[in-house]
């Protein structure tokens, strides 16, 4: 048996596994996407036996394969996943997600350098994408699944009208082995080369076209691919290079402003300019949420009613925890975040020298991780236990009453609807 047939009888044993992993790449792209607002489709596939083959067959004529491990290593795409992007203006916060999801082993952009031995002259540039080498990340994979984090993934990405051309090109031109094609077929797939580029440049107006409509017609966003480009645009403008373009879960802030009103750009504006545009802390929605929350503390029911009414529909959920509101009784939650609400409050309206005379590094220290908990259990997929949660909302309780004994003008600031803990 040659060491071809010996390698595509180890890769059937091993396709299966292939499959999976791209995926459940697939799956973390167009969940990330989605939530991010960044439109596009995704597809995957593991390599199939007739296709791989050809490739194999191809490749040993110049690589002269002597074991299975060579194939493996110069095979890169056995899972391949494709992110066909609407707008191609979109590639720049695509590759922050890229980066930020996945272990990145290369990138490979296209078009390479000029290929003198296509049997025809271009007149344009060919193939427009760019190509990773990844693996996924063990700490996103069930237990069940975290060997596939040792295997790679070719993910490609493009436009949605350079991809369908480039799949027309592979199979007429590099597939077509036992002869070439026409001086004409060759200058009809130039021509639609072409097309595709000037088709780009049309998504890339139309996009502009759409932004341009948003801010000007002061209408509510329509969906939260709308509200994600408005803020992209912006981090655009006013964000230094280099800072991070992702800005968070676009999908629960489109339905909490729609929940308390404040889904214009009018009404969005004055938000965001107390927000940080350069800050690579946290993310932007993050922070227009946290502007609003401190506006008015009853917008807390809001939020965690848009937080759980995205996670109803969103086929990609993780955790059962995103079903649940956070300001239920279950888990502890409830309790932790009434009393947070409230420390918020009243750490706000205490004076600098109180917090310092009063609050020794332990205690501040404590405050510091319960605020990371609220954070948590607000922007990430995943809480803390109810034991955690439990004990950090009891110590909470007690800063409070002791806080509140002590200095009760700092109580009363608080109006009425804050002064119990267990009222909210």
């Amino acid at each position: 048996m040659s060491i071809i047939d010996q390698f595509l009888e180890d890769y059937k044993q091993r396709m299966d596994s292939y499959d999976r992993l791209a995926q459940l790449c697939a799956m973390q792209c167009e969940n990330g996407l989605r939530r991010y607002g960044l439109r596009a489709l995704v597809t995957y596939r593991a390599k199939r036996l007739d296709s791989l083959l050809e490739k194999v067959t191809y490749r040993n004529e110049e690589k002269n394969y002597q074991t299975i491990d060579e194939i493996y290593q110069d095979i890169v795409d056995l899972a391949g996943v494709r992110i066909a992007l609407y707008f191609p203006g979109d590639r720049r916060e695509v590759d922050a997600f890229v980066r930020s999801q996945f272990t990145v082993e290369r990138i490979k952009n296209f078009p390479e350098d000029i290929d003198y031995n296509y049997p025809y002259p271009k007149r344009y540039s060919g193939y427009s994408a760019r190509h990773y080498r990844i693996r996924l990340k063990p700490s996103t994979l069930a237990l069940e699944d975290r060997f596939l984090s040792n295997l790679l993934v070719e993910l490609q990405v493009g436009s949605v009208l350079m991809h369908s051309w480039a799949e027309v090109e592979h199979d007429l031109v590099y597939k077509n082995r036992l002869g070439k094609l026409s001086h004409d077929e060759y200058a009809i797939l130039d021509e639609l080369n072409g097309l595709m580029h000037a088709g780009e440049m049309a998504l890339e107006r139309l996009q502009q076209a759409v932004k341009h409509r948003v801010q000007t017609e002061s209408q509510p966003f329509s969906n939260h691919y709308e509200l994600a480009a408005y803020l992209y645009d912006y981090r655009r403008r006013t964000a230094p290079r280099g800072s991070q373009p992702l800005i968070g879960r676009a999908d629960i802030l489109f339905r909490f402003l729609q929940i308390i009103g404040l889904d214009t750009v009018p009404q969005l504006e004055p938000i965001l300019a107390g927000c940080s545009p350069n800050s690579n802390d946290k993310p932007l929605v993050d922070q227009i949420v946290e502007k609003i929350l401190a506006q008015n503390e009853e917008y807390h029911a809001a939020y965690a009613q848009a937080h759980k009414e995205v996670a109803l529909i969103d086929p990609f959920v993780g955790t059962l925890n995103e079903k649940n509101c956070y300001l239920s009784d279950k888990k502890g939650l409830g309790f932790f975040m009434r009393q947070w609400t409230k420390a918020e409050a009243l750490l706000r309206a205490a004076v600098g020298s109180v917090l310092s005379n009063e609050l020794d590094r332990d205690t501040l220290g404590k405050l510091k991780f319960a605020q990371q908990m609220r954070e948590q259990i607000m922007y990430s997929d995943s809480w803390p236990s109810e034991e955690e949660l439990t004990r950090a909302g009891l110590f909470l309780q007690s800063i409070l009453e002791n806080l509140s004994q002590r200095y009760p003008e700092i109580e009363d600031a608080l109006g009425p609807e804050l002064r119990s803990a267990n009222n909210l």
